[in-house]
């Protein structure tokens, strides 16, 4: 353990970095918080769960998972010679607002009263209290089947990474920056603009302009400072802040809702599987993210580790799981290493589990921490573009649709409507690999390769992990109706997607193009084109390790980097 102390840094880009996880992660809290609390204004237990069960559980799964993925930086600092960027870890925001919507609502909206209906013999308040927790348990045991599946899904991360191209993995990623981490963060300054707009011009002067404000000494603000600085007083003098909402009993949380919400979830589980999975997905994205910006870390270590954070915070109440956290390039690029990520797991374990949490909630406005995790949404999208192939970038704005219209229905939109961006925003996540894989398999002519994940997509539509409000339900409903987005009309549709493939595979085969771009008669040449073949184009795990090949190279009592990388290979 002498290379975890020895490689843990605290240099001013890991204080850079802890201000922006910090602020992430509260926001994050806060935007589920306020979600879970606005459920039922009479219910006398929903405080107590949130502010006595979920926020303890979260805090503890920060404080676990930051501090291994300290460890394991200092680790992979010190076994290849390169210096890494801790991963960033937080609450899973892409599958937690999904489970808040899509499970916790549709679980207490269609709750059944045990009441007399005249009302007779029954104690309103208890049944609004009971009304809650059974929706609050069964997205506990939905969490704890995320975790499951986290974990299985991490055995064959390395297999998955040779099949879907990095577009696939990176697109989903910018999708939740553009809407849940960028545009849901600075509406609350466009909806307050006398002290709003401030706050987001000055992220383009602190982290584009480079117009940090000089102390003494060559010491700058911290990009984050002055934007909390303006924000906490302009909404406290303005009057969007009036209260401090009083502190709660200190202590954690523990009991068996994770087990008993299995009985309870039976007719919800077409609701939780598309969610589960999509949330499991996410970790992946994100490793790839990471790759992309220099640090390949251990897939197989990663999806599981994440996998038994989210089952410990299930144990503990939380029906939302943590995650690797988007954004890892971002922190590289402000000089972050190791100790931000331990810094922001023991802040919050002493946040969370002492009782103040609703305080610092409450003393922060929303207009100061919204644009703190709008520049990392920002540049998360900025981060695809950069490393995507120049000749992929309609796969990223296709895709985007996707998160556009998840974010638009979860917000604001009716839970059941036929239309088409209803049946995209459904397993948004999901749909949106499965489509940019598509493309970009499209793009470059491997018409198997396309053929497959319209297969796939196929697959995934019939049972109804992607398209509909619950899998499992409708197959064929309104099948003979032209409008109709049932889970038989895509299923068709895909299909008829793949066979599309099929032709142009045979037409590429049986006609193809015979000469060579240089060569004359070229353009009257009126064969099929062939395949695209780039690397690190598809196939990731072939140059997972690429990005530290070179300090490796520097280490002459090295003697083979294969020998370095088959133990983090087979994790």
């Amino acid at each position: 353990m002498h290379y975890f102390f020895k490689n843990l840094t605290f240099g001013s880009g890991d204080f850079v970095s802890l201000f922006s996880l910090f602020f992430d992660n509260l926001s994050t809290l806060l935007g589920f918080s306020g979600a879970i609390l606005g459920l039922s204004s009479t219910s006398t237990l929903l405080p107590e769960i949130v502010y006595q069960r979920i926020i303890p559980a979260a805090g503890i799964m920060l404080f676990l998972g930051n501090l291994f993925y300290s460890w394991q930086a200092t680790r992979l600092t010190e076994k290849y010679g390169h210096k890494y960027t801790a991963q960033p870890y937080g609450l899973n925001t892409a599958g937690g607002f999904p489970f808040i919507f899509g499970i916790i609502y549709a679980v207490y909206f269609s709750y059944t009263p045990v009441c007399p209906a005249d009302g007779s013999g029954c104690d309103p308040l208890e049944e609004e209290n009971n009304r809650v927790e059974l929706a609050w348990r069964v997205c506990v045991a939905a969490n704890f089947i995320t975790g499951i599946i986290n974990i299985v899904l991490g055995f064959f991360g390395p297999t998955m990474m040779r099949v879907f191209p990095v577009a696939a993995m990176l697109v989903p990623l910018a999708g939740i920056g553009f809407t849940w981490l960028a545009l849901n963060q600075i509406a609350p300054n466009f909806a307050t603009p006398a002290i709003g707009l401030l706050p987001v011009f000055l992220i383009f002067t602190q982290y584009y302009g480079r117009g940090r404000f000089h102390i003494c000494n060559g010491f700058y603000l911290p990009e984050a400072l002055p934007i909390v600085v303006f924000g906490v007083i302009a909404g406290w003098a303005y009057g969007t802040n009036t209260t401090v909402t009083d502190p709660v009993s200190p202590g954690i949380w523990a009991g068996g809702a994770f087990i008993e919400g299995f009985s309870d979830i039976g007719s919800y589980i077409g609701v939780v599987l598309p969610f589960s999975i999509a949330a499991s997905f996410v970790d992946m994205m994100c490793l790839v993210s990471a790759q992309k910006a220099g640090d390949p870390f251990p897939i197989g270590e990663t999806m599981v580790a994440d996998g038994i954070g989210t089952l410990i915070g299930a144990m503990l109440g939380s029906p939302f799981g943590t995650v690797v956290y988007v954004g890892h390039p971002v922190h590289k690029r402000v000089g972050a290493k190791t100790g931000y990520s331990l810094m922001n797991g023991c802040i919050y374990l002493v946040l969370c589990l002492s009782g103040v949490f609703p305080v610092i909630l409450s003393l922060i406005p929303v207009i100061a921490i919204g644009p703190i995790i709008f520049i990392f949404g920002l540049m998360i999208c900025e981060e695809c573009t950069l490393h995507i192939a120049q000749r992929h970038h309609s796969a990223i704005f296709f895709g985007l649709f996707f998160g556009v219209c998840d974010y638009i229905y979860t917000q604001f939109g009716p839970a059941n409507t036929n239309n088409g961006p209803n049946a995209m925003s459904k397993g948004s996540a999901l749909s949106c690999m499965l489509w940019v894989a598509i493309i970009v398999y499209t793009i470059d002519r491997k018409w198997v390769h396309a053929g497959v994940f319209c297969m796939v997509a196929a697959i995934f539509a019939a049972i109804g992990l992607i398209h509909q409000n619950q899998a499992f339900d409708n197959f064929t409903t309104g099948f003979q109706d032209v409008n109709n987005t049932s889970p038989f009309q895509f299923m068709i549709g895909y299909i008829t997607m793949a066979a599309l493939c099929a032709f142009m595979k045979f037409l590429q085969v049986v006609n193809p193009k015979k000469l060579q771009p240089d060569e004359e008669g070229y353009e009257n040449d009126h064969g099929y084109l062939p395949e695209i073949s780039e690397k690190g184009v598809d196939n990731l795990f072939e140059t997972w390790w690429d990005p530290i090949k070179g300090d490796l190279d520097k280490d002459t009592t090295v003697k083979t980097a294969k020998e370095r990388f088959q133990d983090d290979d087979d994790v």
